[in-house]
């Protein structure tokens, strides 16, 4: 029974934002689209475009799936229903990470099928690529993680300004180190120990968040 409630909470959160889930990914492929244009200009647009196509879906969807529920008053109902509070929790972080990463992942492998497939594109971006791509991610889990667990519009709020605010200092870093600057001219793809230091930090990270997350919630005593 408690399985069937799980199931049924995680797929009525995917239906209340399958709208939003699909418009991320028509906004991200017409982004990859105006690259293809060619030129500087077009290129900066649709550049900038796609990433904030992937953080701007990763602050709408915690608040709106998280969130929501406490504003609007049904999470008392929900924790009425035949659950436990951290099978509650595991449905939220499974249907929240799993919406985000449906559009997160078409997007990253249409940019990478896009890049091996236009000729004069240096393969070597692909590696920088996976890194800009994961930041978000990591926001993303991080604005989640804090809103499930202050259950507070303030909490999330200050979490997305501060990674929000990171975005410009990380990716100014990145492109200033001059292994990863280098790779990213190369007609192959260049796993460097820098590039790889950097992607396993983030997903060590995110794995960390999420592990975080699970134990401050089971360490609560009132989710009411």
């Amino acid at each position: 029974m408690k399985g069937s409630v799980v199931q049924a909470l995680i797929l009525a959160d995917w239906q209340r934002h399958r709208t939003l889930i699909l418009l991320s990914i028509v906004c991200g492929v017409l982004a990859l689209g105006l690259i293809q244009v060619g030129g500087e200009i077009p290129f900066i647009l649709g550049a900038t475009l796609f990433f904030t196509v992937m953080i701007v879906f990763g602050c709408m969807l915690p608040p709106s799936n998280i969130i929501n529920e406490r504003k609007k008053q049904t999470l008392p109902f929900l924790m009425s229903l035949p659950i436990s509070s951290m099978q509650f929790t595991a449905a939220k972080i499974v249907s929240t990470v799993g919406m985000f990463l449906v559009p997160w992942l078409t997007l990253v492998i249409a940019a990478i099928a896009f890049v091996l497939g236009h000729r004069g594109s240096p393969h070597g971006i692909i590696t920088v690529l996976l890194i800009l791509a994961t930041a978000p991610f990591l926001g993303f889990c991080l604005i989640a993680a804090v809103s499930l667990v202050s259950e507070s519009e303030g909490g999330m709020i200050a979490a997305t300004i501060a990674t929000n605010t990171s975005y410009g200092f990380s990716w100014y870093l990145l492109v200033r180190n001059p292994v990863i600057r280098a790779g990213m001219q190369s007609q192959t793809i260049v796993w460097s120990r820098e590039v790889l230091t950097v992607l396993v930090s983030e997903f060590s990270v995110i794995v960390l968040i999420l592990g975080l997350t699970f134990y401050l919630q089971s360490r609560k005593r009132d989710f009411v």
